[in-house]
């Protein structure tokens, strides 16, 4: 690696090296909250557009700048139309506190999805662009876990004291004309002498980037290397550099699209624990970094990635970070190729290279989601492969230990914090096991109609054999082969998981509406009331209803006791599963108090246990990390009640916003 290195140390965690137009525009006030107004409108058009939206007839109008060039602008792209949207909110908030100065503008383009109750509250939804502005306040440890917090209370959207630039209304985050247009919007609007784009919302490699789910989109890897490409051929700049808070974005795929438009990249390999990157701590520590002497791209990358490393010390909370030289990846695609061939070449058997494969160091962690398995880190395979005792040729094993020099070389730093992340090295690689068996029964992948996920339309795939490796290694699981022997052929099995796919859906449904039924006759067994119906079910069932939604909910907790047990090898997620096996199991008891009226004196009794049973484990849970947090060296000078804080919300985040 050619970056100086930090020894990280995390109580109870390994850590590792770290180096130092859809919608018309609409203006504010229409039934919204209005911001400040800027100093200057855009384009002389008050709160509309300089520009129309790409793919309308006619040129582009140019966009007037808002303010002379700075040294740095950083545009925050700031999906929250899925999952984070209160995530971004609060992100805003943090930016608040930090705000532009002489040097850097802080501009962002966030959207809000719909809540419940922004009627009553006032909260504003779409998307808007906002200039940050300081508040005048300064950004404390009580600052950060207050909006962090408070991001999730109703209204909170409102308290944004930046002034909104533009209000675009309905726009759809998950499509890439839409990226594009900020980024250009941005550049021209805020001119500098260097760019970086800050992308935040939900990933997951291959199967896409910056997921919408207001509209149902995402973007596929291409498509974003597709936009920076653009934005370079529309402004004659490259990007300095961009950092992805979303999961599995720092692969081989993505690095070798963007290589030729864009210097630099950081994002994590494996899954963006929590609530992403600490983006309000890290704007604050770049901003301190360049009042006196302004930073090169390099140092920014650096410290962009070891402040969010730093962060990462949350106990219970597995993360990765890393960044990389994307200048280097012609030479990291050169050796891994190279790699690839003599693999082909020496016939190695493919249970040897699946075998190789499966125990590379993959990314899935708590996550059920098969799109983090098949993300494996690239480091760990060559190493692998370079020491495996059944291969003997020495080419391949050469080939391997120039491909590991050759990541190293890309390597500006990272660092991984947690169990399930031990053998991470910085770099990943698409490499599932069963490659070419993939089959359309909710595979998470970009198209899952095809075998290869797709894959082979991707720059790397198109540039290397690996495609070929990995087919030459690839195994269908060993139901589907049983079924084979049985006399299944390959266009049954895809026919029943397309169908299976398709009605698993149903039977989730089914199963959680009876857990539901079996839910509310327990509460009613706790305060001695008789059994009621529930959404068009009759009383006299729901009894019977409620006990297969036990079950159901027993089966499901027991499949993750089971894969917590043999897969992660994880004691604390043992714990929280069994803590719903105990629930179900309640459950099943206060509903067969109905039938059963020799019963009905414990029915109550678990009705109760049964409604606390979710708090119990939350309070165990947080009690668990807060013993952590207080062992933790770097933490041990925080007060408790900050302890007990970063306790609550490391454990909501790593089990409530672990996929996102």
């Amino acid at each position: 690696m050619n970056v100086t290195t930090a020894s990280l140390a995390y109580t109870g965690a390994e850590a590792r090296r770290i180096g130092a137009g859809e919608g018309k525009p609409k203006p504010i006030g229409a039934g919204q909250s209005p911001a400040p107004a800027p100093a200057q409108p855009p384009a002389g058009q008050g709160q509309q557009p300089a520009q129309p939206p790409a793919g309308q007839t006619g040129q582009k109008a140019p966009v007037t700048p808002l303010e002379p060039e700075k040294e740095w602008t950083v545009l925050m792209y700031m999906n929250g139309n899925n999952g984070l949207s209160t995530s971004v909110i609060s992100n805003l908030r943090q930016l608040d506190y930090v705000g532009s100065d002489k040097n850097i503008n802080w501009v962002a383009q966030a959207s809000r999805s719909k809540g419940l109750v922004d009627g009553w509250k006032g909260d504003w939804t779409g998307v808007r662009r906002y200039k940050m502005e300081h508040n005048g306040e300064k950004l404390t440890p009580s600052v950060l876990i207050s909006t962090s917090l408070l991001g999730f209370w109703p209204g909170s959207s409102t308290k944004i004291t930046s002034p909104v630039v533009q209000d675009l209304g309905d726009k759809n985050m998950g499509k890439a004309q839409t990226l594009q247009e900020f980024i250009e919007w941005g550049m021209a609007a805020y001119p500098a002498k260097r760019y970086m784009v800050v992308m935040q919302g939900p990933s997951t490699g291959l199967s896409g980037m910056m997921n919408d789910d207001v509209h149902g989109s995402k973007m596929k890897i291409s498509e974003v290397g597709q936009v920076f490409e653009n934005v370079k051929a529309s402004t004659g700049k490259k990007i300095d550099v961009v950092a992805i808070d979303g999961s599995t974005s720092t692969t081989m795929e993505l690095a070798y699209e963007l290589k030729d438009s864009v210097n630099y990249m950081i994002g994590s390999q494996g899954i963006q624990a929590g609530g992403g990157m600490f983006i309000g701590q890290i704007a604050n520590e770049i901003k301190n970094l360049n009042q006196d002497h302004v930073q090169d791209p390099l140092t920014m990358t650096r410290m962009w990635c070891l402040m969010n490393s730093m962060g990462s010390g949350m106990a219970n909370i597995s993360s990765t970070i890393s960044a990389i030289d994307l200048t280097k990846m012609d030479a990291v695609k050169q050796s891994w190729d190279e790699m690839s061939q003599k693999i082909l070449a020496a016939n190695i058997p493919g249970d040897t290279l699946n075998r190789i494969l499966d125990d590379t160091q993959d990314f899935q962690g708590r996550s059920r989601n098969e799109a983090y398995q098949n993300q494996r880190d690239a480091f760990d395979f060559a190493k692998r492969i370079s020491e495996h005792p059944e291969i003997t040729d020495q080419g391949v094993k050469d080939a391997a230990k120039a491909t590991m020099a050759a990541i190293e070389g890309a390597l500006v730093g990272d660092a991984a914090v947690g169990k399930y992340v031990k053998n991470a090295h910085g770099l990943s690689v698409f490499a599932p096991t069963h490659y070419g068996y993939f089959r359309p029964d909710g595979t998470p992948m970009a198209n899952r109609s095809i075998k290869d996920a797709d894959y082979s339309s991707t720059k790397f795939a198109q540039d290397t054999v690996w495609d070929d490796v990995l087919t030459s290694g690839a195994q269908d699981s060993g139901f589907n082969n049983a079924l084979k022997k049985l006399g299944f052929s390959e266009n049954a099995l895809d026919k029943w998981s397309d169908f299976s796919g398709k009605h698993a859906g149903k039977v989730g449904f089914v199963g959680n509406i009876a857990s539901m039924a079996g839910w509310f006759n327990a509460i009613n067994a706790w305060r001695g009331a008789e059994a009621s119906g529930f959404l068009g079910i009759p009383a006299a069932y729901t009894p019977y209803v409620g006990m297969v939604g036990a079950g159901y909910d027993a089966i499901n907790a027991a499949k993750n006791i089971h894969y917590s047990a043999t897969e992660l090898q994880d004691t604390d997620a043992v714990v929280s599963a069994a803590f719903d096996v105990g629930r179900a199991g309640l459950k099943a008891v206060a509903n067969l108090g109905y039938i059963n009226p020799s019963l009905k004196g414990v029915a109550g009794t678990a009705g109760m246990v049964m409604f606390f049973s979710p708090w119990i484990r939350d309070i165990y849970g947080v009690y668990s990390n807060y013993k952590q947090i207080r062992d933790n060296i770097e933490l041990s000078n925080q007060p408790s009640s900050t302890k007990w804080a970063m306790a609550a919300y490391g454990y909501w985040a790593n089990n409530h916003l672990q996929d996102k």
